[in-house]
């Protein structure tokens, strides 16, 4: 008796299931091309607008090409001129000089050379301690380095830093700077 009310309940959960898939069938094959719609749209936008981006890049009128929608070409312009600036904004140097020009020389005075040093590293070290946070620690001998230095070079700093921290830095190194 056992396995006949074990079959039947199966034959009733199989039963229900098919009824179930019966009902969800139009609903299934609705979102199915549902998808295949949303998926073709989108690559036949992606499609318009590389063509659209190519007649701006590419041609010298792009609003007399080929089935031009004047959306589309607007579009395409903004993604030339943000590709435009990115490819500046990369291939640029951010500032035209890194240093100002230097004053006129005397007659027959020769200008020093610069020696450039990095603030971070070479000059300082910072370090964290708990309960007082981060301290900034000159290096040994330091002080000794940039008398020297200063007689026969042009002494810049560069860091990474914001200009006020790396001003503030420099005065502690050295007061008279």
């Amino acid at each position: 008796m056992t396995r006949s009310m074990t079959s039947k309940k199966k034959l009733v959960s199989e039963q229900w299931l098919l009824r179930l898939s019966e009902e969800f069938k139009p609903y299934r094959k609705f979102m199915f091309a549902l998808g295949k719609a949303a998926k073709y749209s989108f690559f036949l936008g992606i499609s318009a607008l590389a063509y659209h981006f190519y007649l701006v890049h590419w041609t010298q009128r792009p609003e007399e090409g080929f089935l031009v929608n004047s959306y589309l070409l607007e579009q395409a312009m903004k993604i030339d001129w943000f590709v435009y600036d990115l490819k500046l904004m990369l291939t640029r140097p951010p500032v035209e000089k890194l240093l100002p020009d230097r004053p006129q020389a005397p007659p027959g005075a020769v200008y020093p050379k610069t020696l450039i040093l990095n603030m971070r590293g070479t000059l300082v070290h910072s370090e964290y301690k708990f309960g007082t946070g981060f301290e900034i620690l000159k290096r040994p001998g330091l002080s000794v380095f940039l008398q020297r230095m200063s007689r026969m070079y042009e002494v810049v700093i560069f860091g990474d830093e914001e200009n006020g921290i790396i001003n503030d830095i420099c005065e502690a190194l050295d007061p008279e700077y």
